[in-house]
């Protein structure tokens, strides 16, 4: 049997390498590179050098040139079976949690309960597309994200709580609606005379001029990072610009803010349009934006703008590595939509209260809404909330010090506050004179992969946590570290002051409110994008070490009062993170 496996795995890498070899000697006969490109491969075939690939310069240039060239889905297909041949799994169990699990007071808590939420969530999502949303997902204000509420609320009530409300409401501010994002190149090198290829991933999220009706069609640039020192000299007047984007860490902050805003300055000619080129391996869609962090989304009005996927960004570039003055590449660039008014689309929020002994009330807010499957952002953190209240559900009022609310918020994502001002203005006095503490979960379980370019693997550990106290409370930032102990929870060894979105910075309705919030966050390379769930990149196992580690803090919670976390603590930083000067830094380096 080992023969014939070994005999079988021999015939694939056979046939992958065979495969492999005609389409990049096809290749080379269209462009006429043939005879070299064959005399540098039978130089490095040499007995006594088995690890060059090339002697020479030249001869690795002409050697590489269309070894990648392909398509990105052929790109994809074919880097799979290369790694394939090379490197195979061993089935890594997810890194196990110090408790035992036999006597863990919070061992009811099950990934595979947190799962079945999240594979609803997807569902949802996935319906969206299916139906012909071009920006697809759980977005805010739509019936995919009232379909959502509508599910928490029943679920919610199918666990014995007696006190749920669904409140609905209109979405805070107008929302962008693409309606068209066709990319295509027209014309290029090789390219027969009516031959084209359509992006098919291409994906505007947020606000961008708009082209006239059919696209314009234009020339392609390469600009690199689109840094000053790389457009110096350059005329990009009338040409659609290819824009690589470095995610910093994430598409939240990333290099093309900075580069769009430079290009359309028209120091160096007006761009007819700007692709933006993601680095996220493994990725066909990211949902990020150009303009300012915090705000300043307005800025995608000054030219029509989409953005492309790692590989689909490679195919255009090696494209433009053969295009000549006489012989561009000609790409047609099609964005249409639209702001949506505001009572439009309705959105709301879902959440039960559990009273407590002290009348006062730790909040776990979690946003439904989300981009694509929106498991790492936010699903999962809605799956883990949703376990919490049935985990407290069967704990008696006796044994709960302080009551816990369990809100699942609409209106998230533009501008980042959504729901809970609603919620903060229909219970207002309860939450000045009762809000013990904000308890935020946000972009949890994402693995964090080993990625050594020939080598790429999910690990066992997420990307590591970021601790948000927005009072450093030595008491708190303590119960944080000893979670992550106990279950084995990656975290930075960092508190960051002043979290966004729906706690402080530019957007502060619990921090008006003089509130403690804190949470786990992160923000990595793959957020706002489709990985979570076309890779596998979200682990339930971890979902549960995270979920199990926020009973644990709740259960620490009951222990302390108001006055226990407030001691030792400092004020929140007066410049928000988002117009800091640490920022500007940042950015200022794009």
């Amino acid at each position: 049997m080992d023969r014939i496996d070994d005999q079988h795995r021999t015939s694939k890498i056979f046939k992958a390498f065979s495969e492999m070899m005609k389409f990049a000697i096809t290749g080379l006969l269209l462009l006429g590179g043939m005879t070299l490109c064959l005399e540098s491969m039978a130089e490095n075939d040499a007995p006594d050098d088995k690890q060059a690939l090339a002697r020479t310069p030249q001869a690795l240039v002409d050697l590489l040139q269309n070894a990648s060239f392909l398509s990105p889905e052929l790109y994809s297909e074919r880097m799979r079976s290369q790694r394939n041949a090379h490197a195979y799994p061993i089935g890594l169990e997810q890194l196990e949690q110090k408790l035992e699990e036999a006597t863990d007071p919070r061992r009811d808590i099950k990934a595979q309960e947190m799962q079945t939420y999240a594979d609803v969530l997807s569902d949802i999502a996935l319906q969206s597309r299916q139906e012909g949303e071009i920006l697809w997902g759980r977005i805010q204000g739509t019936k995919y994200e009232r379909q959502t509420h509508d599910y928490l609320f029943k679920t919610l009530k199918g666990f014995g709580l007696d006190n749920v409300r669904h409140d609905k409401f209109p979405s805070g501010v107008p929302q962008w609606r693409p309606t068209t994002c066709d990319l295509d190149i027209t014309a290029a090198p090789g390219f027969e005379q009516d031959q084209r290829y359509h992006f098919k991933d291409a994906i505007t999220a947020f606000v961008s001029a708009t082209t006239p009706t059919g696209g314009i069609e234009a020339p392609v640039v390469y600009v690199g990072d689109g840094t000053a020192a790389e457009l110096q000299g350059r005329d990009i007047d009338g040409k659609i610009i290819l824009l690589r984007a470095r995610t910093q860490p994430s598409a939240l902050m990333n290099s093309a803010r900075t580069a769009y805003s430079r290009l359309v300055t028209g120091m160096y000619g007006m761009p007819a349009g700007i692709v933006v080129w993601w680095d996220v391996p493994r990725t066909n869609q990211v949902a990020g934006r150009v303009g300012a962090p915090g705000g300043g989304d307005d800025i995608g009005l000054a030219v029509p703008w989409t953005t492309i996927g790692n590989d689909a960004g490679f195919y255009l570039r090696k494209l433009l590595d053969r295009s000549t003055p006489d012989e561009p590449v000609i790409m047609r660039l099609d964005v249409q939509g639209q702001m949506e008014p505001v009572e439009k689309r309705m959105t709301g929020n879902v959440y039960a209260t559990l009273p407590g002994q002290s009348g006062d009330y730790i909040v776990i807010p979690t946003h439904v809404d989300g981009y694509f499957y929106g498991i790492h952002d936010n699903g999962a953190s809605v799956a883990l909330n949703l376990a919490l209240a049935r985990h407290y559900s069967q704990i008696p009022i006796e044994k709960r010090a302080h009551g816990l609310i369990f809100l699942f918020q609409g209106d998230h994502e533009v501008p980042g506050v959504g729901g809970t001002l609603p919620f903060i203005d229909e219970h207002r006095q309860l939450m000045q004179e009762h809000l013990m503490l904000v308890l935020r979960p946000e972009h949890l379980g994402m693995m964090r992969p080993l990625d050594e370019a020939v080598y790429i693997a999910s690990s066992n550990v997420t990307d590591p946590l970021m601790l948000l106290v927005t009072n450093r409370s030595p008491v708190l930032i303590d119960i944080f570290k000893r979670a992550a102990n106990l279950y084995s929870i990656p975290m930075g060894d960092l508190v960051y002051a002043d979290p966004a979105a729906d706690e402080a910075a530019f957007h502060p309705p619990f921090n008006d409110l003089d509130a403690i919030s804190s949470g786990w966050i992160t923000t990595g390379k793959f957020y706002h994008s489709t990985a979570d769930v076309d890779w596998g990149a979200v682990n339930f196992k971890q979902i549960e070490k995270i979920t199990r580690g926020h009973a644990y803090i709740i259960d620490e919670l009951f222990k302390l009062t108001k006055t226990d976390l407030r001691q030792g603590g400092y004020p929140v930083p007066e410049k928000s993170i988002y117009q800091s000067d640490l920022l500007k830094m940042i950015m200022g380096n794009n």
